[in-house]
């Protein structure tokens, strides 16, 4: 999927719309999704919402299959001439990118949700790397 811009809209907005909860009925069939986690990673004008999802399909009180969740991936960037926007993925993609937060993989177990193992492994190599890069600097100061 491309990238799709707003100019009514502030970063703050459009992360809060990107992560709100939603609940719809089909037939006798509710289905919610709702966002468990979310955070922002990066600067004044791109970063990365990350982001861990639930749904839910519940009839009579019941949930009808088992839960679903996710870990999605949302590039956010400013362009002058069209606003904040933003560019959708999830873990299943593979996404070049690798600061999601390493309790959402435990909120999304993989033996339990499926999930991308080769993306993973990325994601706790990139924090291995971000602590030893931390620990150099402490030492050198």
């Amino acid at each position: 999927m491309g990238w799709l811009f707003r100019q009514d809209i502030t970063r703050k907005e459009l992360i809060a719309e990107r992560t709100e909860s939603w609940e719809r009925q089909s037939d006798e069939t509710i289905v919610q999704s709702e966002c468990l986690a979310k955070c922002f990673r990066g600067g004044g004008f791109s970063g990365v919402l990350w982001a861990v999802w639930e749904r839910r399909f519940i009839k009579n009180g019941e949930d009808t299959e088992p839960r679903q969740r996710w870990i999605t991936c949302d590039l956010i960037q400013y362009r002058r001439d069209s606003g904040w926007g933003y560019k959708d993925m999830d873990e299943s993609m593979g996404p070049y990118y690798y600061s999601c937060p390493l309790k959402y993989l435990n909120m999304v177990p993989i033996d339990e949700y499926g999930g991308n193992a080769e993306w993973r492994s990325e994601v706790i190599n990139h924090h291995e790397r971000q602590r030893e890069k931390r620990r150099s600097q402490a030492i050198s100061v």
